[in-house]
């Protein structure tokens, strides 16, 4: 059983023209011991505190954080040691995609810029501080800068859990810069669009195209798609990224979507052409292995889809197109939530349903007629002079 600490109040000292606080902290050795460290913090330099009653309020404020954190081993690590030590041991069990984005936000943005400080010391400011500093020297989107600021503050929940940290997660309330330019506007293919892009294509990115259109699976999940998941509907079992296959995302997304008649034709097309196979994955070049769809989309569909004066938005412009398509034809946005199937409505509404610009103009040309009929209704109304 690891000893506690008892409560310090700090002994304060002068040493090189600036205010210091030693105290102790208990450590954990690499064969699992724990033993007790003197510590030091600089609080101030003499310049901006002359008097010892100056300094004091910042030396208690550290002393009171310090005592709260409960002088756990882990809670006297810098936050490189936790993060290494504890928290990538931790994520293991994500998704390996996941794992990979956790890993190179941490590495390129957030490891050397705050890494040296203690779990206990860790304020909302040094996360603000970080986060302004990425911004200042990488041209990148408020999205991609809040992405970085969720990892950052997973990290401390975690450390909460494992008693490496107490009180309010410090990064939550930290700042994004507010002159970060906002992210790209993302895309989706109306009908017509898919339509043209369809009509110039072979039959097996065809059958992918129309797959990602008319059912809206995820990249991963249409890599991972195998022939008795074809039937009346489209079942979503599994995701491949790279050569790992996961489950589906959430309860959600293992859920069914139909199948309708146009893209049942298509599949059944593309079956007889790769002789009528019952099991085994659905896309896949004559080897039996799920296909590389990002070097299919850059070898194939993507030169055909500029030939025919549209730009290539990526797979996903396919899954937005589904949700906007849909709600444009008057779907509700449940509806188009359980076809995309998100686990958050949210999600579907505020990333994936685009307005496209007929709907826009022909919305205003109703709020136009609505206005003008209301003035023709109108009682006159005369002034009295």
């Amino acid at each position: 059983m690891t000893k506690s600490v008892r409560y310090q109040g700090g002994q304060l000292y002068v040493h090189h023209g600036a205010w210091f606080v030693r105290y102790r902290v208990r450590v954990r050795r690499e064969d699992g011991s724990t033993k007790l460290e003197q510590k030091a913090k600089k609080l101030g330099s003499i310049a901006d505190y002359p008097l010892e009653s100056q300094i004091m309020p910042l030396k208690t404020e550290f002393m009171h954080r310090l005592n709260a954190g409960s002088f756990t081993p882990e809670s006297g690590m810098v936050l490189k040691e936790f993060v290494d030590k504890i928290y990538l041991p931790y994520i293991e069990e994500l998704r390996e995609s996941t794992k990979k984005g956790y890993r190179e936000i941490w590495n390129n943005h957030i490891r050397d810029r705050v890494g040296h400080i203690r779990m206990r010391e860790f304020r909302t400011v040094d996360a603000s501080k970080m986060l302004k500093a990425i911004a200042d020297e990488n041209d990148l989107s408020k999205t991609t800068l809040q992405h970085i600021k969720s990892v950052l503050s997973g990290v401390f929940t975690h450390a909460k859990n494992e008693g490496a940290f107490d009180g309010v997660n410090p990064v939550r309330d930290a700042r994004i810069p507010r002159n970060t330019r906002e992210p790209g506007e993302t895309y989706a293919y109306n009908l017509t669009q898919i339509r043209r892009i369809l009509e110039n294509l072979p039959l097996l990115p065809k059958a992918v195209v129309a797959t990602a259109s008319f059912a809206g699976p995820r990249e991963g999940e249409l890599r991972g798609l195998e022939w008795p998941d074809t039937r009346e509907s489209l079942s979503v079992n599994r995701s491949i990224w790279k050569t790992f296959v996961n489950k589906p995302k959430t309860r959600a997304s293992a859920k069914a979507v139909p199948v309708i008649r146009q893209l049942a034709e298509i599949l059944n097309a593309y079956r007889v052409s790769m002789g009528n196979p019952s099991t085994g994955v659905i896309f896949h070049s004559g080897d039996g292995k799920p296909m590389d769809l990002d070097k299919l989309a850059q070898q194939v569909i993507r030169p055909l889809v500029k030939s025919t004066g549209l730009e290539w938005h990526g797979w996903h412009g396919f899954r937005r197109g589904i949700a906007s398509n849909l709600y444009e034809l008057g779907a509700d946005e449940k509806v188009v939530q359980r076809i995309l199937r998100h686990a958050k409505s949210h999600v579907t509404k505020d990333r994936y349903i685009k307005a496209f610009d007929p709907a826009v103009l022909a919305a205003m040309r109703k709020l136009e007629t609505s206005l003008d009929a209301i003035s023709q209704s109108a009682p006159i109304v005369h002034q009295i002079n």
